[in-house]
């Protein structure tokens, strides 16, 4: 989890009017205020900002006016409106905390450097953003053709500053020109599989590949699961690298529950560097988890093809489809735009098989199978007979699927998900429970972690007998994954079978829960009559 970012908490929009003027101009305020509240409701954002804009110019000392013209310029995206409100809210000494990041930010858009030291001085002297203080001093530097002045000892002014400055050092490294440091520190950078480090690495291809080294700007696009050949990103600017500081602390205080704050950063970042398309995507995040899917879908699809975010951008658009066809069409049209690329294939065949298309999903994973049949792809290989496997196999094809998931083990005999998935697929269906016991085993050994495979390997001790070493392994992994039926339901039978009766219908009910259909019907029966063998789990 990432360290907590304290911000001054939002002003009250409780009492909206308490002035001094007459009652119709009270009323007047009043009158505007709910009308833009019900053009928020039914969804016309645009007018409820004309409204929000026309109340501050009535009531410019009102707290709920210059907050709510401030929330709905960030969600529509007027810079112009959010700067009248911030600045209305600081001449009333009402404003939060975190105003005069807007204030640098206006001053980064209009290159007026002497704003944007006094903005970072009312900022320092806040003390809430201290941590952030030498990364927006060097970019500072960065815009006015000067040395940064960050480096390593200037990250460990805090812990905060550390954590937050790790992606911002290889930024400075590339807007300053230093690209060997900066591929010193990539090779080096463990955050790949946070947003922030796709971000960073999407960047840096751009910048590898301008210099000549598109080998390592290759090397960076398989960091974040490219294709090659997609390295179109701007240069790296003092813009660049201040938008993604503010991007990655917007994600960073959603996670902290304030999405609100986290809305307004995430939007700064886009409007310091509208030509980001990582700023675009960490903008469209925060808008879907609020719901606002309109909003993130217009947003993702202005990422050119040519972008190395292109391609979490229609991941991200068919997560926002309405539908399952919509999002058929969505990696369809991708696919065919960009038929080289496995990663939207896969796509393609992932989003068919939740269509319930499971056919088609079959002949797009034998394509992508078809399409890296190199033996250098035997890890890319393994992965999508382990796909081809859960396709045919829910399409009823057990043997094929079977086929598919040996030749799988072959390829990566160390994959646990592949061992696990053949392993607790013969115990399932009692074909080999010897050989099915043995793979779980390897399986465990590799992942003994995972949830669902320590709950295979205690399944297989319940199959040969041996319920005594089945509970508690199966408890171990209820304690990993509580909501899942499957391992509630197996507990529950080796509880039964140990003489555990009250235990076991305890386990029952709680696989009850998230269980459906053919299962929740079973487990009605156990609950009711107890264990029976037509009512065993398979």
């Amino acid at each position: 989890m990432a360290p907590i970012i304290r911000t001054c908490k939002s002003l009250s929009v409780a009492a909206l009017l308490v002035l001094s003027a007459p009652a119709y101009a009270a009323q007047e305020a009043s009158d505007i205020y709910w009308n833009a509240q019900r053009q928020e409701i039914t969804g016309r954002g645009d007018e409820a900002l004309k409204s929000y804009a026309k109340l501050l110019v009535r009531s410019p000392d009102s707290e709920a006016a210059a907050e709510n013209l401030l929330d709905a310029a960030v969600r529509e995206g007027s810079f112009i409106d959010a700067l009248a409100a911030v600045k209305a809210a600081q001449k009333a000494q009402q404003a939060d905390s975190d105003a005069p990041l807007l204030i640098l930010a206006d001053a980064f858009r209009r290159k007026k450097w002497a704003e944007a030291d006094r903005a970072l001085a009312e900022l320092e002297a806040e003390s809430d953003f201290t941590f952030m203080m030498p990364m927006l001093k060097g970019w500072l530097n960065v815009a006015q053709r000067r040395d940064s002045g960050v480096g390593v000892q200037t990250l460990q002014s805090s812990g905060l500053t550390a954590y937050y400055g790790d992606d911002q050092l290889i930024y400075f490294d590339l807007a300053d020109g230093n690209i060997a440091q900066a591929k010193l520190r990539l090779r080096n950078f463990r955050g790949y599989d946070e947003p922030h480090g796709r971000f960073l690495a999407g960047h840096a291809m751009g910048e590898f590949s301008r210099s000549g080294d598109s080998e390592f700007a290759s090397a960076l696009g398989r960091q974040i699961g490219l294709d090659a050949g997609n390295y179109a990103t701007p240069p790296v600017t003092a813009e660049v690298g201040l938008a993604m500081l503010f991007a990655r602390l917007g994600l960073a205080l959603d996670e902290q529950k304030q999405p609100q704050k986290a809305l307004y950063f995430a939007r700064i970042a886009n409007w310091i560097a509208p030509s980001s398309d990582a700023a675009k995507l960490s903008l469209a995040e925060l808008f879907g988890r609020q719901g606002l899917d309109g909003k993130a879908s217009a947003l993702l699809k202005v990422i050119a093809p040519a972008s190395p975010f292109w391609t979490q951008s229609i991941v991200n658009q068919t997560q926002l489809a309405a539908t399952p066809e919509e999002a058929v069409a969505i990696a369809r049209a991708a696919s065919e735009a960009q038929p080289a690329s496995s990663q939207l294939k896969l796509l393609y065949a992932q989003v068919l098989e939740q269509a319930d298309r499971r056919n088609l999903a079959v002949t797009v994973y034998r394509s992508l199978l078809d399409q890296n049949a190199d033996a250098a792809n035997g890890g890319r290989r393994a992965l999508y007979l382990l796909m081809l496997a859960t396709a045919l196999d829910a399409n009823g094809d057990w043997d094929s699927a079977r086929n598919a998931l040996e030749d799988a083990a072959v390829l990566d005999p160390r994959n646990a998900q592949i061992l696990n998935y053949l392993g607790y697929s013969l115990l399932e269906r009692r074909i080999d429970v010897a050989r099915g016991f043995e793979l779980v085993s390897k399986a465990h050994q590799l992942a003994p972690q995972s949830a669902a495979i320590t709950d295979s390997l205690g399944w297989a001790h319940f199959l040969r007998g041996e319920t005594d070493v089945a509970i508690p392994l199966l408890e171990r992994a209820v304690k990993g994954a509580i909501a899942d039926a499957a391992i509630n339901e197996h507990l529950g039978d080796a509880y039964w079978a140990a003489g555990r009766r009250s235990e076991a219908r305890f386990a029952w009910k709680a696989a009850a829960l998230a269980a459906e259909g053919d299962v929740a019907a079973r487990l009605a029966q156990k609950i009711d009559f107890g264990w029976a063998k037509e009512t065993a789990a398979p």
